[in-house]
């Protein structure tokens, strides 16, 4: 049996082996056999692989009866992504292909890494700062780190606002505690300009200039009741006390924000609504429209914990995404490779070609070319 399961493992298992495999794991002695093969393969730890691993099974099984031919089925014991933050591609046909941290050899080592912890602070006299992990910077208001910067709240009242602006580059992230308390996370190709210091009985302004941005805004309780607004070109975003995700890139045409915790308004020049937590609002800059739709939030905010959820998105799209984190420029052979859909979970920790061979093993591409910093989809 250890063989078969290798053949599980590797990719390379039959209908028939998969059946088989199925049926020996009915019996609960074989199911720790398994288990323990697994977490020596892979070095998993058991808190890790004891839920997910069945209900990969019954996906499997699943696909088994609908399908007439060999599946191929690479296993992952999903991790919840919130800690974990690991791999998985679906394709929305129900072909289920799992990837697990061990599964590419060392000789498809990749040339292209993930994002990390940067930004450019731009101060209130215009002088620029880079932050990333060797850069610290200090002075009587701010301390940075390698992933975040801090303001502390100023100890007498301001009279005059002074502005900072936080710019995040391509293939960088960064996390911004204001001096409110409020926590932003900015992603990718993403500009915040915020004050140094709110004023008093004022309301709190910030402006989301340009890209992606998670706030857990400070209660207005905390504040003599101050209200905590984000505007952009497109909207201004009102709330009291909550947890929110927007996501307004300037070559998207959309603006959407999504509630996660509280409520909020979402105001534009031509319409108004209100938002409850799992609910996402999209604004068409193309026609004006503002409409609401049901969500999972946890899904829409998963970048900040290190995983890209993807669900029923085209590769075009989902090639947007990565190409921000991976500083890449995506290409496509033909326009049907940009419009296959696909769900999945994707570690954002993991190099761009560990990806794109997990998209290649769905025989949904037959080939990619990297060159540079140019990624070729064939």
């Amino acid at each position: 049996m250890k063989k078969i399961i290798t053949k599980f493992i590797a990719n390379t298992i039959t209908k028939d082996e998969l059946n088989l495999l199925y049926k020996w794991l009915e019996n609960v002695d074989n199911q720790s056999k398994f288990e323990k093969y697994i977490l020596d393969y892979h070095d998993l730890n058991m808190a890790t692989l004891k839920n997910d691993v069945y209900r990969a099974y019954e996906n499997v099984k699943k696909v088994i009866d609908k399908e007439k031919n060999t599946v191929k089925v690479l296993p992952l014991y999903r991790r919840n992504f919130v800690k974990y933050a690991a791999a998985i591609l679906v394709l929305t046909s129900f072909s289920f292909f799992y990837l697990t941290k061990n599964t590419f050899n060392k000789s498809n080592e990749v040339s292209i890494s993930p994002g990390t912890d940067k930004a450019t602070l731009t101060l209130a006299d215009g002088s620029q700062i880079i932050l990333d992990s060797v850069v610290n910077y200090q002075d009587i208001k701010i301390s940075s780190t390698a992933k975040e910067i801090i303001y502390k709240a100023a100890e007498t009242k301001a009279k005059i606002i002074e502005y900072n602006y936080l710019t995040i580059p391509s293939g960088g992230q960064y996390h911004v505690v204001l001096s409110d308390g409020t926590e932003v996370w900015l992603n990718s190709e993403s500009q915040l300009k915020y004050p140094v210091n709110f004023l008093e009985d004022k309301p709190r302004v910030v402006e989301l200039v340009y890209g992606e941005a998670y706030f857990e805004v400070s209660p207005s309780t905390n504040h003599q009741g101050t209200k905590f607004n984000v505007v952009n070109r497109s909207q201004t975003i009102e709330v009291l006390g909550t947890k929110f995700n927007i996501k307004a890139y300037k070559e998207e045409p959309n603006v959407s924000t999504t509630l996660v915790e509280g409520s909020v308004s979402v105001t534009t020049k031509f319409d108004r609504k209100l938002l409850t937590p799992n609910q996402k609002s999209i604004f068409s800059k193309e026609d004006n429209q503002l409409v609401i739709h049901q969500v999972e939030a946890n899904s829409e905010i998963a970048w900040i914990h290190g995983a890209f959820v993807f669900k029923k998105k085209t590769l075009k799209e989902i090639s947007k995404v990565l190409s921000r984190w991976y500083d890449v420029d995506f290409e496509f052979s033909n326009d049907d490779i940009a419009s296959q859909k696909f769900n999945g979970d994707l570690s954002k920790d993991q190099n761009l070609e560990s990806i794109l061979l997990l998209i290649q093993n769905t025989n949904k591409i037959k080939s990619y070319e990297i060159k540079n910093k140019s990624v070729l989809l064939k």
